[in-house]
């Protein structure tokens, strides 16, 4: 094997990393279906998100696959990139982009922080609320959409 091979072998072995113990999808209502989906989760105060290799954050989602409810994706995605296993319930907000953003509940078995893929984020943390507006995030005005939408929730 030559150098040039490494970084992908890299890749292979951190996209398989994960996959063999991540838990099915817990959504069984109707689905829904969008280009990208994520979780958003906030539990004792604290904003569940991750941290990627730039210092910007978001919360946790991604791709969905094709013919991946967005909800699953949601889901999914979440699990690989925090290590939680989350139950997506309600819809929080669609974004222009089509990104799918789910109200997801932590339950008794939903794990412990850890990242699978090293190689796209660098870490999962709880972030406390009131520093939600001054945080780096990955899209402009993401943080302060996030904002708005933990409010609606509360009303």
């Amino acid at each position: 094997m030559n150098a040039t091979m490494l970084p992908a072998l890299a890749l292979a072995v951190a996209a398989a990393t994960g996959v063999a113990g991540r838990p099915p999808c817990p959504f069984t209502g109707s689905p829904e279906y969008a280009p990208s989906a994520g979780c958003l989760t906030a539990v004792d105060g604290r904003l569940l998100v991750v941290e990627y290799h730039s210092g910007k954050l978001s919360p946790p989602g991604g791709k969905a696959k094709e013919g991946e409810s967005a909800q699953c994706a949601a889901h999914r995605e979440t699990y690989e990139e925090t290590g939680l296993d989350l139950l997506p319930v309600v819809l929080a907000a669609t974004f222009d982009t089509g990104f799918k953003l789910y109200f997801c509940n932590m339950h008794s078995g939903s794990g412990e922080l850890h990242v699978d893929n090293p190689l796209e984020i660098r870490r999962a943390r709880w972030l406390p609320l009131d520093q939600v507006p001054k945080s780096s995030w990955r899209f402009p005005g993401q943080g302060e959409a996030l904002v708005r939408i933990l409010r609606q929730d509360k009303q």
